[in-house]
């Protein structure tokens, strides 16, 4: 929690968030430099929490009072990169036929982000069970997504800790939209347009942080393997299929 925070019971930033977002995207290091004097309850009535989401690259939701979520990057004993992707069993062969796990998701290149043109991405997640699956902010609302679309069978990904393309990603934009469509109302309050998803989009992208400088900050992070062009991003030599499988051994 930021000193100086006001929250409600749970995560939701209630004094200084705009301030604290504002001086952040203008590169202060403090309230005192603003240029004019702010009144929060101005602000709060008329900027948008998630505007620095859309305008700015590298700030968490844990930088303004959310709750991040406790996983960090997992390493092997022999230095690499270990994290994890639901399937389903019967695609199992289907991914090794073809050599491994294949981007097929473009990734949106924005103008913050133009290094992404013409990239797609193959996800994945930093621990077989991350606590934001369901719990925290979204209730069980990941985890039934996870098993419609996604799969419950976990395979175990392991990568030279050079592996290029891997970044962690903030799940949590995207989940907030979600969370309107499935369940009638917003978890975050972050102040997203949901109408056609493309604030979330932007934001998602613009949370990416390369593997390597992640310490923490995203409300429900995972991984994305990108590349340029659709194709394998995860050979077959790096995947193994995990001998922990939470989502199938439990019914939650």
């Amino acid at each position: 929690m930021v000193e100086g925070f006001e929250c409600d019971a749970d995560r939701k930033p209630r004094v200084h968030v705009i301030r604290r977002v504002l001086c952040a995207s203008a590169e202060l290091s403090n309230v005192s430099e603003f240029p004019f004097p702010l009144s929060l309850e101005f602000w709060f009535g008329i900027m948008r929490v998630c505007e620095t989401f859309l305008t700015s690259r590298g700030m968490f939701l844990g930088d303004l009072g959310y709750k991040g979520d406790p996983a960090r990057i997992e390493k092997s004993d022999t230095g690499n990169v270990v994290f994890y992707h639901y399937t389903h069993r019967h695609k199992l062969d289907e991914i090794m036929d073809s050599g491994g796990l294949r981007a097929r998701l473009p990734v949106l290149a924005t103008d913050l982000t133009p290094e992404f043109e013409g990239c797609f991405f193959v996800e994945g997640l930093l621990v077989p069970d991350p606590k934001w699956l369901s719990g925290s902010h979204f209730g069980d609302l990941p985890l039934e997504m996870v098993r419609q679309v996604v799969g419950d069978y976990l395979l175990r990904i392991e990568v030279p800790s050079d592996f290029p393309g891997l970044y962690v990603v903030d799940h949590a934009h995207g989940f907030e939209c979600k969370h309107v469509t499935r369940r009638g109302r917003p978890a975050l309050d972050i102040g997203y347009d949901c109408q056609t998803g493309h604030e979330v989009v932007r934001a998602t992208v613009h949370s990416l942080v390369p593997v390597s400088d992640y310490r923490g900050g995203h409300v429900a992070p995972g991984i994305q393997a990108i590349r340029k062009d659709k194709g394998i991003t995860i050979p077959w030599r790096y995947v193994t299929v995990s001998e922990d499988q939470p989502l199938s051994k439990t019914c939650r």
